[in-house]
């Protein structure tokens, strides 16, 4: 889809989203409707801030990582409750070193901060090596079972915000990174 059908399309469906959010498809509504789409979609258009590049939206991949999300700050946080309310908390801390697939400080960003707002992890520190190469995130985690375990975790949020924000070459990048570890697997 060209950028001059894409922008409309977005504005239609943002204000297809409003009206059913509000249950009301008459004329004020959707008047509003469209305002708060252009509103939107100005505030959210590409940028380039210092080198931070999120110039794709894909809407239906978007919820797909906002699903993905909610499930697991839900399932966090009624283990971090668990641990807490336990007579005899079994705590297991470590730091875990995550390679990122992607070079992007945007995705980079947006995974970094997801990270840091579930409960029992948190981002302690971002490598981004200066030769172009993709940056190494830092979480603490609170209930450390296993290495490999914690870095699936993160990758699979990488994946997925790629996926939802990233531009055309890093959903590329991702595919032929994740293809070369299936083989490799196999």
């Amino acid at each position: 889809m060209t950028p001059t059908v894409r922008l409309p399309a977005l504005i239609i469906w943002l204000t297809l989203v409003w009206a059913f959010l509000w249950g009301d498809f008459g004329l004020a509504s959707l008047v509003a409707g469209v305002a708060v789409a252009l509103f939107i979609v100005w505030i959210g258009r590409p940028a380039d801030v210092h080198g931070m590049q999120l110039t794709s939206f894909h809407p239906l991949s978007a919820l797909v990582f906002l699903g993905y999300f909610s499930v697991q700050l839900v399932k966090s946080n009624l283990h971090v409750a668990w641990t807490v309310i336990s007579p005899r908390p079994d705590v297991h801390t470590a730091l875990v070193a995550v390679p990122m697939h992607v070079a992007s400080e945007g995705i980079v960003t947006v995974v970094a901060n997801a990270v840091t707002l579930t409960p029992g992890t948190l981002t302690v520190d971002v490598h981004e090596p200066d030769d172009g190469t993709p940056a190494v995130i830092y979480v603490h985690v609170l209930q450390f079972e296993d290495v490999e375990s914690v870095r699936a975790d993160v990758l699979q949020l990488e994946r997925l915000a790629v996926r939802a924000f990233g531009t055309k070459q890093q959903r590329h990048d991702l595919d032929k990174v994740v293809a070369a570890r299936s083989e490799g697997a196999s």
